[in-house]
């Protein structure tokens, strides 16, 4: 199991770490998109502040998740980023859901091996 988390980690940590300085550093070239995949990434470029928010946040997460620091914490923090990249693509773009589905599901499933560094926040008191 420890083999499997340190894959899932360090896999899903160059994951984030590759697009956000990709986006960071406009290396990578724009995908060709068409109806509502497109409408939505205009919307998200046209917030101005949200797509680097959220990149620095993936940078942030993907630097925890290669060093093994503060992994538990980096969990939640990129959980709601996650979600996001799961139902875009489910939605909006088909052929990301793989990946998508890979990142989604790494990051429960690191959830589940920090889940003890968790329990306290569902204890009533």
């Amino acid at each position: 199991m420890k083999t499997a988390t340190i894959f899932i980690r360090t896999v899903i940590g160059l994951l984030l770490v590759f697009v956000s300085i990709a986006y960071f550093f406009n290396i990578m070239p724009d995908l060709a998109n068409s109806g509502d995949f497109k409408a939505f990434q205009l919307g998200l470029i046209s917030s101005v502040y949200l797509m680097p928010m959220v990149k620095t946040i993936e940078l942030l997460c993907g630097i925890s998740y290669l060093s093994g620091q503060y992994v538990a914490l980096s969990n939640l923090i990129v959980l709601p980023v996650s979600t996001n990249i799961l139902f875009i693509n489910f939605f909006l773009n088909p052929n990301g859901l793989p990946l998508a589905l890979f990142v989604f599901l790494g990051n429960l499933f690191l959830i589940y091996i920090y889940w003890k560094n968790y329990k306290n926040l569902f204890k009533r008191n």
